[in-house]
């Protein structure tokens, strides 16, 4: 995708008609990468979940220029993991997470593993569970758990678990797509 082709689909998903529990770019692309990683197809359902409403409701040159956008940005995002390198995320890591691109990013990825929390299984349970707590650390919705205070009260750890999230995602892929 060129930087053109993800200018377009930001401006269309921040556009004033759409939803406003619709994702932004950073979060449609936390989704995509977390529907790549757990093996699930696109579909339409997932693309409405996406922008919170159905892709029948909207103009069809609208549908298929989002459908057509997703696509290509998911295939990316498989590119860029089959390649082994660290996946090039939408957001710079930051400590002062809320509301920032990095949590917009991190709830949009959390939102598949809340939807499908059974292709979030793995035999090794204790890896995969540490390869995600950066990204439920840093999507905000686990502030009110006592485990994660602990986490939350310290800044240099929190710094370590942000930026290492591009790689995490690397062995995330690793994790489930590699043979044992």
């Amino acid at each position: 995708m060129t930087p053109l082709d993800i200018d377009q689909i930001a401006d269309w998903l921040d556009a004033e008609q759409r939803c406003e529990d619709c994702f932004d770019f950073h979060g449609l692309h936390g989704f995509l990468t977390a529907l790549f990683l757990c093996s699930e197809p696109l579909s339409d359902e997932w693309l409405s979940s996406a922008i919170d409403q159905p892709l029948s409701d909207l103009p069809d040159a609208d549908a298929e220029a989002f459908s057509q956008g997703c696509v290509a940005l998911y295939k990316q995002i498989g590119d860029e993991l089959y390649s082994d390198s660290n996946l090039s995320v939408t957001f710079e890591p930051t400590v002062d997470y809320q509301d920032s691109d990095m949590e917009a990013w991190c709830q949009g990825f959390m939102e598949v593993v809340f939807e499908r929390p059974e292709a979030w299984q793995h035999e090794d349970e204790e890896q995969l569970a540490l390869l995600l707590l950066p990204i439920e650390t840093a999507s905000g919705f686990f502030v009110d758990e006592p485990d994660f205070q602990k986490l939350y009260s310290q800044p240099e750890l929190l710094t370590q678990m942000f930026n290492d999230i591009p790689e995490l995602l690397t062995d995330i892929y690793l994790l489930f797509h590699a043979p044992s």
